[in-house]
């Protein structure tokens, strides 16, 4: 049988058995979302839905996902949870539904001894996949002591990693956070055939509930990789002020960096910084972006500051609203305003209502070379509604330099 056979008869089995026991331990969710852009020939400028449905028999969850765009039916995931006494498990399959294709499957398996945890992770990515047929095995072995102060983590890589495999879908709305799916287990090491392929250990430490210690040790297949040692220490000198210190050195290059960073959280203000210097010698402090943020009587403001637009960009709320590398951003898959926006200035009001409670919010952008008042770029406007713990119902406007440009209106369900 085909992989699509194989995800169709799943398919039909998960709305059997939930029809059949919808009164019973049958959960799920339904979001949706449609744009409008008034001033485009296309009104329809954007479409997101996300369908979940879970099936819950004695020790076993059975769950399937499905993502829809405006170009269609854009991901299908199956998954399967257990857990029995001291051992769990979780895995779940993706497909491409428009072509049928399989993509992705993965796997852990953990048997939990506190303060001892044994898994097994699995993995592999099918042969239409962008990476073709591959697959791997971590075998991770976890420890605590001093009641979790202290942690130790040995992970054995047999043609697979940790580091995180993405899938990536293009379609017409390009702003969509549907378009990427991300997972753990990276199969794609050494393609199908099974070798040690490398080891990690990691330490980690607080200590005197004033520091942070982290030492990874790597190994590839050749030996010896690298070791990467950060020290922070928190609220530096009774402060609001933590400061971290980075030493990575490689053996075969005989190559070292040291990179510091300072943060620092004054209560409602924050700033992101980066220490300048080299050779070890410090020479100043670079602020990046300031945050501040007040909350009263159910309303919070917050207000982010980009102070260089040229390496610098501010995420969207979707992603932390964090002020961070452009390169970051692109590699992590962070969606983030135009770059240009260096003040996100935003208001959000919660409160109670008859059955339920409402959200108001207004975000504001300004920009470098609008030319108008304040510099003004963009400002959203959005209702939010909520009907019990079950329904709610959503509606915002955005408005740019070019007029009405776009009308959100979403919805969820849970049931």
């Amino acid at each position: 049988m085909s992989y699509k056979g194989i995800a169709i008869v799943v398919l039909f089995v998960v709305l059997a058995a939930s029809t059949a026991l919808a009164a019973g331990p049958f959960t799920g969710s339904w979001q949706a979302e449609i744009g409008l852009s008034p001033q485009q020939t296309k009104t329809f400028s954007s479409f997101s839905s996300t369908l979940n449905v879970g099936l819950h028999v004695g020790f076993a969850t059975l769950s399937s996902t499905s993502d829809f765009v405006f170009s269609g039916w854009l991901w299908q995931q199956f998954g399967l949870d257990a857990c029995l006494g001291f051992v769990n498990f979780s895995g779940g399959l993706l497909f491409e539904p428009q072509s049928g294709s399989f993509l992705y499957a993965h796997g852990k398996l953990e048997f939990n001894f506190y303060p001892i945890s044994i898994r097994l992770y699995s993995a592999m990515t099918g042969a239409e996949s962008p990476y073709g047929l591959t697959y791997g095995h971590v075998f991770d072995l976890y420890g605590e002591l001093l009641g979790g102060d202290v942690s130790m983590e040995s992970a054995t890589f047999f043609s697979a990693d940790l580091s995180g495999i993405t899938f990536t879908q293009t379609a017409s709305d390009t702003g969509s956070t549907l378009l990427k799916k991300t997972y753990t287990t990276d199969p794609t090491l050494d393609g199908t055939a099974f070798c040690f392929s490398g080891e990690e250990f990691t330490l980690k430490a607080h200590l005197f509930s004033c520091i942070d210690l982290t030492s990874v040790t790597t190994f590839a297949k050749t030996g010896f990789t690298s070791q990467e040692f950060e020290l922070s220490f928190l609220h530096l000198f009774g402060l609001p002020l933590n400061l971290t210190l980075e030493y990575t050195f490689t053996l075969q290059s005989a190559s070292h960096t040291f990179t510091p960073s300072l943060e620092t959280d004054f209560g409602c203000l924050k700033f992101y910084t980066t220490i300048l210097g080299s050779g070890g010698q410090i020479t100043g402090l670079q602020i990046n972006g300031v945050e501040f943020q007040a909350s009263f009587a159910g309303a919070t403001f917050t207000s982010i500051s980009n102070l260089n637009t040229v390496d610098y960009v501010i995420t969207t709320p979707d992603y932390g609203s964090l002020v961070e590398l452009k390169s970051d951003a692109i590699d992590e898959g962070h969606l983030y305003y135009p770059q240009e926006y260096w003040e996100i200035a935003s208001l959000v009001v919660r409160a109670p209502g008859a059955g339920g409670s409402f959200t108001f919010s207004t975000t504001t952008c300004f920009g470098t070379s609008t030319g108008l008042l304040f510099d003004w770029g963009q400002s959203e406007m959005g209702l939010t509604l909520g009907i019990g713990s079950t329904f709610t119902v959503s509606s915002s406007v955005i408005v740019n330099t070019t007029g009405f440009s776009e009308w959100k209106i979403s919805m969820g369900v849970t049931w």
